[in-house]
């Protein structure tokens, strides 16, 4: 029998006197702050201790069965490491080809409290694929740097010191985003890619008194919207701050010839800029956050009807702006959008509107040559493009709504917009409620009566993350800290279930999950951060395919009928708590 409402009230007391304690040591409250009913909270957040973040994590597994007898775990099929003469160890195929076939790779970065001396971000290779050999376990890539990420150096510079711990990271996830965003404990906002991405490594600064607690990015790299409490003010905030992706000084093949803020991009990173802050209404500290527009995926059509690229199209020239404005890359961009962010410890959820951003960059970039020409003069002031919200407060995002939520952990929204998106917020409880944002994901009015909850699924204790289906519109990932488990749930319009569990002896702390991006392949696999395991582990759960190699076919398991398959582990100096990562190019 769960004792969910007794242990929620002790772990609470718990956290709140762990955090009492914290905000003593450090000297009480920030400068400029009063101390509240949430100073305990806010203390919590800025304790990036290994304590603090598991405290911020919230009750794990031991929590919860203490006292209990003992759970049997299943031990998921674990792939067999080879290692011919030549080439990188792999567990599939083989064996290594001289011809190198069509390569494919994911690469990205790891966020972990760092033991004393390490740095808490890695770059990564999720997977691989190559010389006929694929590699389903995590590895240090093989050239372009590992520990530290390389990037390290640059925000150590750019922080004038040390950047702090990392937060959180974020990388957009409606189509191909080659660097993600990354959030530190000292409010110094970076950028990160892979050994074959980098833009021109922008950072931003917040000011003492905004402290960062959670980070989101737009489907296709457009905005970065980032939790803060304003100390000074005791209010929750988010702030929006713009992206450029541009190949104009870089070359690179996939990305715009020159800088287009706020437009979808391939997350070859350049620019970004802070366009203002919006007011959560009634909550002092937001702790989650999600940020979407209504088109998802969905390639770039090039002149000829082909795929083509975003480099081909130089905006100055009227005919692009319109094959973008109403042609065959009308549905592109996004003309409409929402972000919902959550307070854990205020039992809140603000739901934003984000149509005035999105509608403003189509109508600035995509219409006629007065517009765009105003968004030539890029600069920093309130009148430069991009205009922050003082200098055109007309799209700054409003609040719609702000509901009740039973402690929520987290927070996730559908990509694809319509009459079918979905919102979905977990309680530590386990509930997962799912909400019809009406309006908000289309460009019809956002009307605050038509956000409704419209069902709830239970998953395992505390779900720490809620994460997408790559490749599937009604399918996200729970994972429950609390339970020490993986579910997967999927909506229609008719029901909410659960289709998919997964629990292994391996998972001593799963908090977080990402499935990963996949090119001449087919197949689902997923990255869990197991915190206290200090690891991470791969977990294959479809078919493997080559697709563009020979077709060959894989399934899961000793005899391939396993539901999954462990691809490896991947240790690390500290604990694991984010992934983020992309298809290499």
């Amino acid at each position: 029998m769960r004792r969910d409402t007794r242990s929620r009230d002790r772990w609470i007391a718990t956290t709140l006197m762990a955090a009492l304690t914290a905000l003593v040591a450090s000297g009480g409250c920030g400068a400029g702050e009063v101390a509240s009913p949430a100073s305990p909270a806010l203390a919590e957040w800025r304790d990036h201790s290994l304590a603090g973040i598991d405290r911020r994590l919230g009750p794990d597994y031991d929590f919860y069965h203490k006292g209990q007898p003992a759970e049997t775990f299943p031990q998921v099929y674990l792939a067999p490491r080879r290692q011919d003469k030549v080439g990188r160890p792999y567990q599939i195929g083989g064996p290594w080809a001289k011809d190198s076939g069509d390569y494919s790779s994911t690469q990205g970065q790891i966020l972990y409290a760092p033991d004393a001396g390490a740095f808490g971000v890695d770059r990564v290779t999720i997977i691989e694929w190559a010389h006929g050999c694929f590699t389903e376990s995590p590895m240090p890539p093989w050239w372009g740097g590992f520990r530290p990420e390389p990037l390290s150096e640059v925000w150590k510079k750019a922080a004038g010191g040390e950047p702090g711990t990392p937060v959180a990271m974020a990388r957009g996830m409606g189509s191909w985003a080659n660097c993600g965003v990354i959030l530190f404990s000292s409010g110094l906002v970076g950028v990160a890619g892979t050994c074959t991405a980098r833009g021109d490594d922008p950072t931003f600064q917040f000011p003492p008194h905004k402290v960062p607690t959670a980070l989101a990015v737009t489907n296709k790299n457009e905005f970065a919207l980032v939790t803060v409490c304003d100390t000074k003010a005791r209010k929750a905030q988010v702030a929006v701050l713009a992206l450029t992706g541009s190949g104009k000084r870089t070359k690179f093949a996939h990305e715009w010839p020159d800088e287009y803020p706020g437009l979808p991009n391939v997350a070859i990173l350049t620019r970004m800029k802070l366009l203002g802050y919006v007011d959560l209404p009634g909550m002092t500290l937001a702790t989650g956050i999600t940020a979407v527009g209504d088109h998802e995926g969905g390639r770039v059509n090039a002149p000829s009807g082909h795929a083509g690229v975003l480099r081909v199209y130089d905006l100055s020239k009227q005919a692009n702006r319109d094959v973008f404005g109403a042609g065959s890359n009308a549905r592109y961009s996004s003309d409409a959008g929402l972000a919902v962010a959550i307070s854990r410890s205020e039992g809140k959820a603000a739901f934003l509107d984000l149509q005035p951003l999105f509608a403003t960059m189509r109508e600035m970039y995509f219409t006629g040559e007065s517009n765009f020409q105003k968004t030539r003069d890029l600069g920093p002031g309130d009148k430069q493009w991009p205009y922050t919200f003082d200098g055109h407060p007309a799209y700054k995002p409003p609040v719609v709504k702000v509901i009740d939520v039973p402690t929520p952990t987290a927070v996730i929204a559908s990509m694809s917009g319509g009459e079918k998106a979905r919102v979905l917020i977990a309680s530590q409880d386990g509930t997962v409620g799912v909400y019809s944002p009406g309006g908000l994901a289309t460009t019809a009015p956002a009307r605050a009566e038509e956000i409704q909850r419209v069902g709830e699924v239970k998953v395992g204790r505390n779900p720490t993350c809620l994460a997408y289906q790559k490749y599937r519109r009604d399918t996200f990932v729970a994972v429950s800290r609390g339970d020490r488990e993986i579910a997967w749930i999927q909506h229609t319009p008719q029901e909410v279930k659960i289709i998919r569990r997964l629990r292994d002896q391996r998972l001593i702390d799963p908090v977080f999950v990402e499935v990963s991006d996949t090119h001449g392949i087919q197949t689902s696999l997923l990255t869990v951060a197991d915190f206290k395991g200090r690891k991470i582990l791969n977990y294959r759960y479809s078919v493997l395919v080559f697709a563009t190699q020979g077709g060959a076919k894989f399934g899961m398991g000793a005899d391939g009928k396993d539901e999954f398959e462990c691809g490896g582990i991947l240790e690390f100096p500290g604990s694991p708590f984010c992934i983020s990562a992309a298809n290499v190019n």
